[in-house]
């Protein structure tokens, strides 16, 4: 990698744009150049743009705590950590650039960019943006910030902490390491070697370990927790399992025999039960024909009563419309009244508003000599309001006037006497404050100079705060260069140990063959165990397979059986049914024919024959109706109970065949279906059978293979044996192996974080003289600005006099700015006030002489008004008296609308009085209608009601009678026939059934009885049942314990399988957890750290040979992290690097930070461009020829090399420079310099 260019914008103290570019001249010729500048001019800042455009971070900024924020002047609140910080104060956008080499050759541009929104210097911080372009042909690389800085590590090779090792050397916190103790200097190895990582593997692999382990104890405890059988209890309960099976198929045989019995004597009493309910149906409905005889004759009364409802239908309306038409007279008698009674009425009325009309007509006219007299007052009052009115606005006027004066008078009088109070008050104040003339007079000067005093006193208490701040941060930079040297120190330890541990490994190791060799025999034996379970297992399933099979022939036994019997039923029932339905066939048109002959026709067609009138259907004159209706009623009973029998026999019997029916078709299909699972269980026996051989001979083969007999006594002990013995061996083996692996992964391991832990105490060492130098310039300046101070505050004491003591004031320059503007306040306001009083004076003369001539004016015309109002107030007097008071235009309309209202009351009587007679006229004529025909009414009702009575007598029938059957109507007869109908068809019916229960209780008898019947039979059933739940009980109980213990078996196999592949799983994990984990990750740690030290040292030595061959680093014996210098100069001997000079520290720790830029450049990874940041000041002449060798040694290996330093020797000796100038305050240049 090769930095090519270097640009921004508006970053720290860099104001506006700047470049770098290493390819023009006269930098791409220069091997060395130097970056220059006083302390904060913005040196560092150029490094921090190489960061910001690879890597969206600032190195120095990486120290920050977490969680501090700050706030800048736009409101903005950022953590300290924030590279968006580094834009300058004041401006709205700014960006870092930098033009590049790949590790492909390919040449990139990488540009970083910070904005405040709308790039105004007051808007928002913006989320920063980032981009990568291939110069060649210009394609932006990547897409997002992470897919660009993704690309970018992947051109560069590095990440932003190997960056800073391999291009910004660590020199500083090198010399940190050098100065820091074991412990410190262990922290600062891994700081800077980032060999952190080991801490993690160490307690990541001690944390997998232990949860490996628990998941195989919790396997352990899962098998123990099985519980299952022996071999030989195994044997004794498959031995009570078949004697248990043989008990309850014998107990459920005899129960199926007397569940038989039980059935039959069931079936027989619910026989007897319905021949005894068809009994008592039967007597029931015989009861009620006999109960029903009576209603025959009242049935034929009322249905000659029917007959006659027409006439007393009309008799009824008759009657009602007679006595509606004497209601109809009775009404209009009473409106004629009503009409005669209202013509009286209006009549007096008329009379009464005539005579009202009079007396108001001679009311009016007495009132007009009053009317007129109050006319004559009106137009006085009227004319004397005119003329008060006229002289209104001129009274007003005056006395407007008037008020004014005296208003303008008092004024005058009152600002003359405030001017006089407030001039007195001004002198006085004057007087009083004579001092502050002068400072008024040397106002300007004295701001000026409180200002300055001020800014300096903020000066003074900023640098007091930045020194705190310096000399807390140089505490710390000591503390972690200390620790960075401690952390160097040990992973060269570890890196040592673990290469050690690395060699035993190996040696320790089997070979590749001898280790198949144990895995291939093991595997054989292992894949013995399932063999056996699945052995058992099949022997298991023939002889269940074979149990179930006898089960089920004989139930197909008993099906076939059971289905014949249904067969022989179903045939007997089968040829009945065609004789039942002739018969009822036949029964059904013999009862069409009675049914015809007893008809409610026949019946009415007999009802109409008298005794010697000729029947229309015979012609005979005698009439035997009597013996008609009896024979045809004892034909027609005997009909439909015959009919009634044989339907209900041949429902029975077709209820009997669909039953037996449906039996046999369920017995086929169970029939079928135990066919269907004797022929699948015989297979399934046979495959069982062929499983169990099968499983047999696999099991014998593979034993023969290994040597082992299946059929032996202690063959599963001897396997287990065997697999044991294996196990262990195999175990041994895989921990040797794994050994050799974690000691190549640690060896590695320790040597990285060797290498990163010297880079980090380089830098530490190059932070702590920073801020020495950041000290110093803060001392320098503070003793600048307290001279600054303490001449401004002589100045200003000479100024103040004795008029104040400006020190106490809190603000002395807003007091001073108070008092002179106070000053020039009360002095102006005095002369205005001298100048003003005479004036006032004479305006105070000049009110009174208005005011008396306004009140002369007002008075004359308020005498001439009082006058005119006392005239107005005896006028209005005397009219009052007149008329009430009211108006005279008010009382003559009152006059004409009362005249008005007795004329209209007039006319509205004289019209309702001729309205009245007319009615009068219209309700004598409605009264004679009425009359007549009330008359005619009652003459029709009277003849009806006469012949009605006639034909009852005639027919011997009551009106009442008749009345109820035209009420009941139709409805109610043909009620009363289908109601006695129904109660003869309900007998006939009963005594059906009757017969078909008595013949279906003969034949149930007449089939084989049990042997047991009643409570012996109860008893014996009982009995049965008990013996048989004990019996399936005991089967069940029995089959349970051998179920259980196949699962047992079946789950003791899979979870010991389970375990073996948690052990292989974990072998690997445990053999680390040995050797390199524990809880806190400090033995991986301790063990890497030495080992990179140790490369550390090895890669420091090589370039301290070219900087200082006199010296050369290795490691303390007594101590993980100590570093020792042998001085070959002095014959070997060997001494601290506590006890090296400034200058031989600072080789020292510049070989250490060279050696880890190598380090972190390794796997073929080619660095082109080092910047070495301060620490040249400590070296002599001789020391500095030597270190810039080394660098021109660096740039002849195709290297480019920037020294970072302010010391001026080594501007002398570095002809190229990249100076940094401050120009203003805050604000510095970038130019190039050369020669």
């Amino acid at each position: 990698m090769r930095v090519l260019a270097i640009r921004g914008r508006n970053l720290a103290s860099l104001n506006g744009d700047f470049e770098v570019d290493f390819e023009a001249e006269p930098l791409s010729d220069a091997g060395i150049f130097a970056i220059t500048g006083p302390t904060g001019a913005g040196k560092s800042t150029l490094l921090d743009a190489m960061c910001l455009a690879l890597f969206d971070s600032v190195p120095r900024l990486g120290a920050a705590p977490a969680r501090a924020r700050i706030e800048t002047a736009q409101g903005d609140e950022l953590s300290a950590g924030d590279p968006r910080a580094i834009l300058r104060h004041g401006s709205g956008e700014g960006y870092a650039e930098l033009d590049f080499v790949g590790r492909d050759g390919e040449r990139y541009r990488a540009r970083w960019t910070v904005q405040r929104a709308r790039q105004k210097t007051d808007g928002r911080m913006q989320a920063t943006r980032h981009n990568l372009t291939r110069l060649a042909d210009g394609e932006i690389l990547g897409g997002t910030k992470t897919e660009t800085l993704a690309e970018i590590h992947r051109l560069v090779g590095l990440s932003a902490e190997q960056f800073r090792r391999a291009v910004l050397l660590a020199q500083g916190d090198f010399e940190a390491f050098i100065k820091a103790d074991d412990n410190e200097r262990a922290q600062l190895l891994e700081r800077l070697t980032g060999s952190h990582i080991y801490a993690s593997l160490g307690r990541a692999a001690h944390e997998k370990a232990a949860t490996l382990r628990a998941q195989q104890q919790a396997i352990l405890d899962r098998i123990e927790a099985q519980n299952g059988l022996d071999d030989e209890t195994r044997r004794i309960a498959e031995e009570q399992q078949s004697a248990a099976k043989d008990v309850a198929d014998r107990t459920a045989s005899t129960l199926g025999e007397l569940s038989k019995a039980v059935r039959w004597e069931t079936d027989r009493i619910a026989l007897a039960n319905k021949v005894t309910e068809c009994e008592l149906a039967a007597s029931i409905a015989n009861a009620a024909r006999e109960e029903a005889a009576p209603r025959h004759e009242a049935l034929r009364l009322s249905k000659a009563a029917y007959a006659l409802a027409g006439d007393w239908t009309a008799v009824q309306e008759a009657a009602t419309q007679a006595q509606e038409a004497q209601q109809t007279a009775v009404l209009r008698q009473s409106a004629l009244e009503q009409a005669s009674e209202r013509a009286t009425q209006t009549a007096a009325e008329e009379s009464h508003a005539a005579a009202q009309l009079q007396l108001e007509t001679e009311r009016v006219a007495a009132q007009s000599p009053e009317i007129e007299e109050a006319r004559v007052l009106d137009r006085k009052l009227s004319e004397t309001s005119a003329s008060l009115d006229g002289i209104a606005d001129v009274r007003a006027t005056r006395a407007l006037a008037l008020s004014r004066c005296q208003e303008l008078e008092q004024a005058a009088n009152t600002l003359l006497a405030e001017a006089a109070e407030t001039r007195d008050a001004q002198a006085s104040w004057l007087a009083a404050n004579a001092g502050l003339a002068t400072l008024a007079a040397q106002q300007q000067e004295l701001s000026a100079e409180l200002v300055e005093i001020a800014a300096v006193d903020i000066k003074l208490s900023e640098l007091s705060e930045s020194a705190k701040e310096a000399e807390a941060s140089k505490i710390e930079a000591n503390a972690t260069w200390e620790a960075a040297k401690a952390a160097e120190e040990g992973t060269a330890a570890a890196a040592t140990w673990a290469r050690n541990i690395l060699d035993e490994a190996k040696a320790s190791a089997p070979s590749d063959a001898a280790f198949s060799a144990i895995i291939e025999k093991r595997d054989r034996l292992g894949g013995l165990s399932p063999l056996l379970v699945d052995w058992k297992h099949q022997e298991a399933q023939v002889e269940t397979s074979r149990d179930l099979l006898v089960r089920l022939r004989s139930n197909f036994d008993d099906a076939k059986a059971e289905r014949e019997d249904l067969v022989a039923r179903h045939s007997q029932v089968s040829s009945s049914l065609p004789i039942l339905r002739a018969q009822l066939q036949e029964a059904r048109r013999a009862g069409e024919l009675a049914e015809t002959a007893s008809g409610e026709a026949a019946m009415q067609l007999r009802a109409t024959l008298e005794d010697g009138q000729a029947c229309p259907v015979c012609g005979a004159t005698e009439h035997a109706l009597s013996a008609i209706d009896s024979l045809l009623g004892l034909q027609l009973r005997e009909q439909r109970e015959r009919i009634a029998q044989l339907d209900a026999s041949l429902s029975s019997k077709t209820a009997e065949e669909a039953a037996l029916a449906t039996g046999i078709q369920a017995t086929d299909q169970s029939i079928l279906r135990l066919d269907h699972d004797i022929e699948n269980q015989t297979a399934a026996s046979a495959a069982a059978s062929n499983n169990a051989q099968s499983a047999a001979a696999v099991l014998s083969e593979k034993c023969s293979s290994v040597g082992l007999d299946p059929a032996g006594p202690d063959f599963e002990a001897t396997l287990q044996s065997e697999l044991a013995a294996l196990d262990k061996q195999r175990d041994s083996m895989t921990e040797a192996k794994t050994a050799v692996t974690i000691a190549q992964v640690a060896d590695e391991k320790a040597r990285n974080e060797w290498e990163k832990c010297r880079a980090a105490s380089g830098l530490a060492a190059q932070t702590a003289r920073d801020i020495e130098q950041k000290l110093s310039g803060i001392a320098e300046r503070r003793s600048h600005a307290t001279e600054t101070r303490d001449r401004l505050a002589r100045s200003i004491d000479a100024r103040f006099g004795g008029s104040a003591d400006w020190r106490q004031l809190p603000d002395p320059a807003a007091w001073l700015d108070e008092s002179a503007k106070a000053w020039r306040a009360h002095s102006a306001e005095h002369s205005r006030l001298l100048a003003a009083i005479p004036g006032l004076e004479k305006s105070v003369a000049d009110a009174r002489t208005e005011t008396a001539t306004a009140t002369a004016r007002f008075d004359e015309i308020e005498s001439q008004a009082k006058g005119w109002e006392e005239d107005q107030l005896r006028q209005t007097d005397a009219r009052k008296s007149l008329l009430g008071g009211d108006t005279v235009d008010i009382v003559v309309a009152r006059n004409e609308a009362a005249l008005s209202q007795s004329r209209r009351a007039l006319e509205v009587t004289q019209v309702e009085a001729s309205k009245a007679r007319e009615q009068q006229a219209a309700a004598t004529a409605h009264k004679e209608s009425a009359d007549q025909e009330a008359e005619r009414k009652i003459k029709n009702h009277l003849e009806r009601q006469g012949r009605f009575h006639a034909r009852l007598t005639e027919l011997a029938i009551g009106e009442d009678a008749v009345a109820g059957a035209a009420q009941a109507g139709q409805e109610a007869i043909d009620q009363e026939v289908e109601a006695l109908a129904n109660i003869d068809r309900a007998a006939e019916q009963a005594a059906a059934l009757l017969t078909q229960r008595q013949e279906d209780l003969i034949r149930h008898d007449q089939t084989d009885p049990p042997s047991l019947s009643g409570e012996t039979l109860a008893q014996a059933v009982n009995e049965a049942k008990q013996a048989d739940e004990a019996a399936q009980k005991a089967f069940q109980d029995a089959q349970f314990v051998l179920r259980r213990d196949d699962e047992v078996r079946t789950q003791t196999t899979k979870l010991r399988a389970d375990l073996e592949r948690e052990r292989s799983a974990a072998r690997v994990w445990l053999a680390l957890d040995e050797l390199i984990g524990d809880a806190t990750g400090a033995r991986f740690r301790r063990f890497a750290q030495g080992l990179t030290l140790d490369r550390l040292l090895a890669h420091a030595n090589s370039r301290l040979t070219d900087l200082k061959p006199r010296y050369e680093l290795q490691r303390a014996p007594s101590g993980d992290m100590l570093i020792q210098v042998i001085d070959h100069d002095m014959a070997g001997e060997i001494r601290g690097v506590h006890n090296l000079s400034g200058g031989e520290r600072f080789l020292i720790s510049l070989a250490l930070a060279l050696g880890l830029a190598e380090m972190s450049t390794g796997r073929g990874l080619k660095i082109e461009s080092l910047f070495i940041d301060e620490g040249f000041g400590a070296l002599d002449g001789a020391s500095l020829g030597q270190a810039l060798s080394v660098l021109e040694h660096l740039h002849a290996t195709g290297r480019r090399v920037g020294v970072i330093s302010h010391v001026e020797e080594i501007k002398e000796r570095i002809p190229v420079k990249i100076a940094v100038t401050p120009v203003a305050r805050g604000r510095s240049e970038l130019t190039i310099v050369s020669g």
